[in-house]
């Protein structure tokens, strides 16, 4: 038996097992590269859900994130009681705009009420226009942003500030200046004083006034002339009785 002095060098065998092989000494391996072991770190989806998160747990922000406003059809003679009605759902004890009942529901019952003995045919569909296009300016402005829709909707002064801004827009790009003026005097005078007369209502009349060209003015007075001309014509053939022939 060989014994193992102290301080000696320790025996090939245990040099073999610890010493690195040639191929361990020589293999340098890159420090920009990844170990292959290692799963790629989801580092996008993982920003984008603190973000969020982020955005959610910010504070009065938080009720309004987890129970978001509804969306609701338009196009409908309903649309604003559902909407007031989603609001109450959404915020129970709290008060709804104004703007659902007493000034959207209301004229949207109002207008639609009118038929063909009060606005011509293009009234109708201007009418028809109109009415979709108003609730789709509502229903915009949720969905670009609906968390600050619904902080928006607490605010009952400045929703109808915001609902009254969208009315020259929906009222002349559906053709309002398009109409003779037998419609335009129907319209203007349908709704109520105290609903014109305010600082919104009066804003939202010079601004659709501003946006007006010279054009408007004569394409109004051509329609207005056609309507005139079948009123005239109308009256003019009841007035006139066939003389019945004796034979």
């Amino acid at each position: 038996m060989r014994i193992q002095r102290p301080g000696l060098s320790p025996t090939r065998t245990q040099a073999a097992q610890t010493e690195p092989t040639v191929a361990q000494k020589n293999t340098v391996r890159s420090p920009a590269t990844a170990s292959p072991a290692a799963p790629a770190r989801p580092s996008d989806a993982f920003e984008t859900t603190t973000r969020a998160t982020a955005r959610a747990l910010t504070p009065g922000r938080s009720n309004a994130a987890r129970n978001l406003p509804a969306e609701i059809p338009t196009g409908t003679r309903d649309y604003y009681k559902k909407r007031y009605d989603d609001f109450v759902r959404r915020n129970p004890g709290m008060k709804p705009p104004d703007y659902y009942l007493e000034y959207g529901q209301k004229y949207c019952d109002r207008f639609s009420k009118l038929g063909p003995k009060d606005l011509t045919p293009q009234g109708l569909e201007w009418r028809d226009r109109c009415l979709k296009s108003l609730q789709e300016s509502i229903e915009t402005k949720r969905m670009e942003d609906p968390v600050g829709f619904a902080q928006l909707e607490r605010d009952p002064e400045a929703f109808k500030k915001f609902a009254y801004d969208s009315h020259p827009d929906a009222y002349v790009q559906s053709g309002l200046y398009d109409l003779p003026a037998q419609d335009l005097m129907k319209i203007g005078t349908t709704p109520d004083l105290k609903d014109l007369f305010t600082k919104d209502g009066v804003r939202q009349i010079f601004v659709a006034l501003g946006k007006m060209r010279p054009g408007d003015v004569v394409d109004v007075a051509k329609e207005s002339a056609k309507e005139a001309w079948k009123d005239v014509k109308s009256t003019f053939n009841d007035l006139i009785k066939r003389p019945k022939l004796p034979w």
